[in-house]
């Protein structure tokens, strides 16, 4: 979940495209202004990654702690 214009988003992208490269990954974008009920839901959150029912505050976390819950939540 991410926000237009967010550099913590961005960071979060690029990070994602990174562990990209050893565990293939299948990566959405989803822009929560578009969705009032999302937008509810993670304004203060974003960046958020989802998998499944897990969901990851990333703001701040490096590639190997979001390597491990990818690893652990399986995708």
């Amino acid at each position: 979940m991410a926000r237009p214009d967010c550099g913590l988003c961005d960071e979060a992208m690029t990070a994602l495209r990174r562990l990209s490269r050893r565990t293939p990954l299948d990566i959405e974008r989803v822009d929560v202004t578009r969705d009032a009920a999302l937008l509810e839901r993670y304004v203060v959150r974003v960046p958020v990654l989802v998998a499944g029912d897990a969901e990851l505050d990333v703001a701040g976390i490096d590639d190997g702690a979001i390597g491990r819950w990818l690893d652990e939540v399986g995708d």
